[in-house]
């Protein structure tokens, strides 16, 4: 998996690009998600789109980072989800709990 991050200059959101697979052995992202949750953005985006699989840890890491940015004020977001992290999501019901936007 890659893990890509961008800091939209005068806007308060960050934008965090994963692609390729998500599971129990990537171990990037647990350490992004909570460096970036860490520094307390308004509005923290994911964006899935080149997210082709998403196993229950990534889904766990993703949801400690929501309620982390939540208790912070912030809101974090899942951007153009894939058809199949988008199946994962709505089999999870994390699409009721964690919202899901079409662009960044």
């Amino acid at each position: 998996m890659s893990v890509s991050v961008e800091d939209v200059e005068g806007e308060a959101r960050t934008v965090v690009r994963l692609a390729g697979e998500a599971d129990v052995t990537t171990r990037a992202l647990p350490e992004v998600l909570n460096a970036e949750a860490a520094k307390k953005p308004r509005l923290l985006l994911l964006d899935v789109s080149a997210l082709t699989f998403i196993d229950s840890a990534a889904l766990h890491d993703v949801v400690r980072a929501a309620r982390q940015v939540r208790a912070d004020g912030g809101e974090l977001a899942l951007v153009d989800p894939s058809p199949a992290v988008a199946r994962v999501l709505q089999l999870s019901a994390l699409d009721q709990v964690i919202s899901v936007r079409a662009t960044a």
